[in-house]
């Protein structure tokens, strides 16, 4: 509230602002402007409202320019077919590693209750950046995940026998479950193994509670 008289200022002046917080970006048509606008706001904003401004974060800087620009997690692309909006880098790999941390070795004692955190955070994660293209980057995590879940309930099973019991009444024909359940290599590489994605499939591991990011993120999209 206290910062809408610098909404109305510089809307007086004719100048595009966006506002959330104290999170603001000034629109200028070329460089040399946007240099001009970030002096005059920083003057205006500590000599006029009394406000310190974070000189380091303060910067001119190419919308376009996609690892550079950065608001409120987004940022905008061009492309043949005009401006969409993305997610930032920096966004997605923060996303990426929580979701590790929630199908780490540690925090997966039992898969059900680790897919319920995965799908409450997923999709507020989802709901907020939903706008965004990102297809690609979106089926990238969503692969990566299944097999991390694959991997935890592979750990989980521990023994071989176990491993061997459990791919035969999934549907795994004897050999292939014996090969898989025995092999010495380790848990990412198994988990690879057409025994262990014949027995879970997505589909399965849907059933059980797996919050497919795809899915969600299509429905989310298209809604926007």
């Amino acid at each position: 509230m206290y910062l809408n008289e610098f909404d109305q200022e510089f809307l007086k002046r004719g100048v595009p602002c966006i506002r959330y917080a104290d999170d603001i970006v000034l629109l200028a048509k070329s460089k040399r402007a946007s240099e001009r606008l970030l002096e005059s706001s920083t003057k205006y904003l500590e000599e006029k409202l009394k406000l310190t401004v974070n000189r380091e974060k303060s910067r001119t800087v190419s919308v376009f320019a996609i690892r550079n620009f950065k608001f409120l997690g987004f940022a905008l692309g061009r492309n043949g077919s005009g401006i969409f909006v993305r997610v930032h880098p920096k966004s997605l790999k923060k996303f990426k590693s929580k979701l590790k941390d929630l199908s780490s070795r540690k925090s997966v004692q039992s898969i059900k209750p680790s897919l319920e955190k995965i799908k409450v955070y997923a999709r507020g994660w989802l709901n907020y950046y939903g706008i965004a293209s990102m297809k690609n980057n979106i089926d990238e995590i969503n692969g990566w995940l299944y097999h991390r879940i694959r991997m935890c309930i592979w750990r989980q099973w521990k023994k071989p026998k176990t491993k061997v019991r459990n791919l035969i009444k999934m549907g795994v024909p004897e050999d292939l479950a014996y090969i898989a359940g025995n092999s010495r290599r380790g848990h990412w590489f198994t988990t690879h193994t057409a025994a262990v994605n014949m027995a879970m499939t997505k589909e399965r591991l849907i059933n059980s509670g797996f919050y497919d990011l795809a899915t969600a993120y299509q429905s989310v999209h298209v809604n926007y």
